[in-house]
């Protein structure tokens, strides 16, 4: 009944573009690694709506809002937020430089967003015995809960959440997942409810908010020897989302790891976050 009333609240909420909280990202690219310690690039970004007011606008129905409008000029959809350069050090991420606030068009997404990875790698390579991290290969979902590439488990005795990759070879390491506080905050202002004290809340709460979440993709990368996962959640409304799961494992041939860039993938009144699993 809850998981019901969860579900309904955000349904209710798509249609509220004032009580709501605009669609946003929280993500995470591994570059590498310095004296053993992973370096990461951090997005935190939220997408909206510019029109010639310069009022945020809602609409509904656009999968990733590519399509073209009658005039460009007028509405285009945005992101807006911070890029900071990060280094995991006994599991706690220590900063390195904050890389400064981004507002960009959703349309130059990439082409927006490749000097500031291309700042991060320089940086990156300045670091004490810095080796550069490979991207192995990429399982995507595109929010489609039968997909293969990573499961997400459920321990209700315990009220833990984990994913774990289904590929032979990595199907016995589950990581805890890990929600960026901000995604709480979003969640507990939709919904009214204390979900910044999740552990707090009673088990079944637990668990709904657990069973809203979709899996988007999963990246193994290779930095040092070291096998490096990052599994990316999402949720909102996909009534009219269009992309479909990948049938297979992708490699993804790149001309170096700056260059790749994404996050901007997030369905209607949407959030997405990453976590990393190191093994």
């Amino acid at each position: 009944m809850k998981f019901f009333f969860i579900c309904c609240l955000l349904l209710i909420c798509s249609h509220f573009a004032n009580a709501c909280s605009a669609a946003y990202q929280y993500s995470l690219f591994p570059l590498g690694a310095s004296m053993g310690q992973i370096v990461l690039l951090e997005l935190e970004m939220d997408r909206y709506v510019k029109t010639p007011e310069n009022k945020i606008m809602q609409f509904g129905g656009r999968s990733r809002f590519e399509e073209e409008y009658d005039d460009a000029e007028e509405i285009e959809v945005r992101w807006k937020g911070t890029i900071k350069l990060y280094q995991l050090i006994d599991g706690k991420m220590t900063l390195i430089e904050d890389l400064g606030f981004t507002d960009l068009s959703d349309k130059k997404y990439k082409e927006a967003l490749q000097p500031y990875f291309l700042e991060a790698m320089e940086k990156a390579r300045s670091l004490p015995l810095f080796e550069v991290a490979t991207l192995q290969n990429m399982g995507i979902c595109h929010y489609d809960r039968s997909c293969t590439f990573f499961e997400k488990i459920l321990d209700t005795e315990n009220l833990k959440f984990y994913c774990k990759s289904k590929e032979k070879g990595y199907e016995n390491d589950s990581v805890l997942v890990a929600y960026p506080y901000k995604i709480l905050v979003k969640a507990e202002n939709e919904l009214k409810t204390k979900i910044t004290q999740l552990d707090s809340l009673e088990a079944q709460m637990q668990i709904d908010f657990f069973r809203v979440w979709s899996p988007q993709n999963v990246r193994r990368y290779d930095i040092g020897g070291k096998t490096v996962q990052v599994f990316t959640l999402g949720r909102g409304i996909k009534s009219k989302y269009t992309l479909k799961k990948r049938e297979a494992w992708e490699k993804i041939n790149l001309e170096g790891i700056e260059y790749f860039i994404q996050g901007n993938d997030v369905v209607y009144h949407g959030q997405r976050f990453d976590f990393i699993q190191i093994l």
